[in-house]
């Protein structure tokens, strides 16, 4: 290991782990296990990846086996791999007929996620991620979509008992996110189902007792939306956050505080990255809007990043009812998070924290 290159060794729960490196867009190796028997998992900019000379050619092979893809004699198999005129496992595979070589490419991306995926059922792994970059012909092929592997394997957990810890209390306010990647993870009927159930905020206990899932799928999609930060926990009565919030804050003031915010991004954007920064925070919310309340419908992103209402919802903001009062705070919220999203995706982590951080300097309303 290169001196100065390793930036994590600790015990993690590996889901929320290979999100934060994918968040991060990191490239390296993410060893799990250091050790005599340690695995090595390559990342491109975050997404899980083929990398020649650290992909496992043997351990590939006995899962094909495995999985009964392909049959041949291990005399045979030897042999063959021993051959000097073909260097790699899979050029022997795609070669004498094994496989075909669309269906081997594609089952090299399979083999690494379910690999990978066999750790998830551990509570804690141990690990370290070592950054390396890769020269574009020690790529086999392009990344997999880490969060897609994350949720997959998420699904694949059968003791829930063992991840209670990871999961709120009865109490605990489970909340909505809408990041601008939600569009592209795929999620299932009944993922989307749950996700659904939570237009505002409502208590764990509340959730388990709406959901028509039982309380053990229930808890396992939500361990799955946590690590893909498609809901978030908070450990306040609904009482004494959303409801009050929404009795007692005048919404003509928080649409103000709001719109100070989100054209203070705007602002920042354009400075980095010039006219484009529109489209960019535009394309966001345009992806988001359709997990938004309609009520959001009624009001349209101008050019200089702030969002005006229509005439009917300005004239009654303060005439709306609980449930449309809440909708609209949480609204706010959520496209503030996918903005603040959108810069770390553009910008770096650093620039998204040093705004995040500004963001916290403009004064909410009194």
């Amino acid at each position: 290991m290169s001196a100065g290159s390793e930036i994590n060794k600790n015990s993690f729960f590996l889901p929320q782990y290979l999100f934060q490196l994918w968040e991060e867009r990191r490239t390296g190796k993410l060893i799990i296990n250091p050790g005599p028997y340690e695995k090595v998992f390559c990342l491109v900019k975050g997404e899980l990846t083929a990398v020649k000379k650290y992909f496992p050619e043997q351990d590939f092979l006995n899962w094909l086996i495995e999985i009964k893809k392909i049959h041949p004699p291990l005399r045979l198999n030897r042999q063959l791999l021993g051959s000097e005129e073909i260097k790699s496992a899979l050029a022997v595979l795609i070669e004498h007929g094994f496989l075909p070589a669309a269906e081997a490419f594609e089952l090299v991306n399979n083999f690494l996620a379910a690999r990978l995926t066999d750790y998830f059922p551990l509570m804690e792994s141990t690990g370290e991620f070592e950054e390396e970059n890769f020269k574009k012909e020690e790529i086999i092929l392009k990344g997999i979509f880490t969060p897609a592997v994350v949720l997959e394997g998420i699904r694949k957990i059968s003791r829930l008992e063992d991840f209670s810890p990871l999961l709120p209390g009865e109490n605990d306010l489970v909340l909505r996110q809408v990041p601008p990647y939600s569009s592209q993870l795929g999620l299932r009927p009944t993922e989307i189902y749950i996700w659904n159930l939570l237009p505002t905020p409502k208590t764990f206990g509340q959730l388990l007792e709406e959901s028509w899932l039982g309380p053990t799928e229930t808890k396992k999609i939500i361990l799955g939306l946590k690590c893909l930060r498609l809901v978030d926990f908070n450990q306040n009565s609904p009482e004494a956050s959303d409801s009050s919030r929404a009795t007692v804050v005048d919404l003509g003031k928080s649409l103000t505080s709001f719109n100070e915010k989100s054209s203070f991004i705007h602002k920042y954007m354009a400075k980095q990255l010039g006219p484009v920064a529109f489209n960019l925070i535009k394309k966001c919310y345009l992806e988001i809007q359709e997990y938004l309340d309609p009520i959001f419908l009624n009001l349209e992103l101008e050019s200089d990043g702030h969002f005006e209402p229509r005439a009917m919802l300005r004239f009654s903001l303060n005439e709306l009812g609980s449930k449309e009062k809440k909708a609209l705070l949480r609204g706010f919220d959520e496209i503030l998070a996918a903005e603040l999203f959108l810069v770390k995706k553009n910008l770096g982590n650093q620039q998204e924290e040093f705004l995040a951080a500004s963001l916290k300097k403009i004064g909410e309303p009194q």
